[in-house]
């Protein structure tokens, strides 16, 4: 007798453990710069009676220096995420490289916020479990956003009836110190200038070059008319600056590789102790020989921020 052996797999009406996506959603209008995020989405939308299903879900801000993000760059872990049942947004937002000065990302990600919430239903969005997750300078607006909700100063006209508080932040290796950041800024740019006649005529042209353009992301960022740098706007987007005694805030989780070479580990281990201090839930993971990015993720890292925003959403 022919033997004809069959595996079988139960069938998944919940579709759970699926994700898809919604590409290029615009979440703001202007005259220029119309600003949009990617989508992820549980496949199982409805349950088996057909009524919606509402997921909590998580605006990601993408590290680009406060230019332009690369929305695609962390989609594949982000799925992830969305496969675990959560609703995942991956925000871009004004560039200074376009001379759009500070506060205007700060503005843009908690309009991507309040889009979010104005579409909960469309979107199956729970409108009460919204958390914030950034890298680098997407980590600095993930923090702030966490440090400021509802501030009016930061609430543009778009879903001005919508909240851009958010019931946790992730932070990995974010500036939180950007005074300190201007200084090292602006000593470099000194040491560089002085060394420029030691160079050969082709290296003092490049050098040259490479200077003038970080002179005007800086200006462009932060810079006052009379071309010097205004320190108030710089104390104003650093998270470390704004931690009030008065106030309550999001719990944080902190991830920050200790040889990061472009945001100082010391930076997110002060704001750790500043949160701790204060009062606030803040967890830190240190990454042991992580650099900025590069050999900082892993499986483990991801599982460990998962597990963070399963507590918190």
């Amino acid at each position: 007798m022919t033997d004809y052996p069959m595996r079988h797999i139960a069938s998944n009406p919940s579709q759970d453990g699926l994700a898809g996506m919604i590409p290029d959603i615009t979440f703001t209008r202007r005259d220029k710069d119309n600003l949009q995020m990617q989508i992820l989405q549980p496949w199982g939308l409805v349950n088996e009676q057909g009524e919606d299903r509402l997921y909590p879900a998580v605006l990601f801000v993408q590290g680009s220096g406060w230019t332009f993000p690369q929305v695609y760059f962390e989609i594949p872990q982000l799925a992830q995420l969305a496969r675990k049942g959560y609703v995942v947004a991956t925000t871009t937002h004004r560039s200074l490289k376009d001379g759009h000065r500070a506060p205007a990302f700060l503005e843009d990600v908690k309009t991507a916020i309040r889009f979010l919430r104005a579409q909960a239903d469309t979107l199956h969005i729970d409108p009460e479990r919204i958390g914030i997750w950034g890298t680098s300078s997407g980590a600095n607006a993930a923090l702030l956003v966490g440090l400021t909700a509802d501030d009016p100063k930061y609430k543009t006209a778009e879903w001005a009836e919508e909240s851009d508080a958010v019931s946790f932040v992730v932070d990995c290796f974010g500036p939180a110190d950007t005074v300190h950041m201007v200084q090292l800024f602006q000593t470099a740019v000194a040491k560089g200038k002085d060394a420029l006649e030691q160079l050969s005529a082709q290296e003092r042209e490049t050098q040259t070059k490479a200077l003038a353009s970080l002179r005007t992301d800086m200006q462009n960022f932060v810079g006052l008319p009379d071309g010097s740098i205004d320190m108030d706007l710089v104390r104003e987007m650093s998270p470390l600056e704004r931690i009030e005694i008065d106030k309550t805030y999001p719990p944080v989780l902190i991830l920050h590789g200790d040889q990061d070479e472009l945001v100082a580990y010391d930076q997110s281990l002060r704001l750790y102790k500043a949160f701790k201090d204060h009062g606030t839930e803040a967890e830190m993971i240190t990454v042991d020989g992580g650099k900025h990015e590069d050999g900082f993720w892993s499986q483990e890292v991801l599982e460990a921020i998962w597990e963070f925003i399963a507590r918190h959403s």
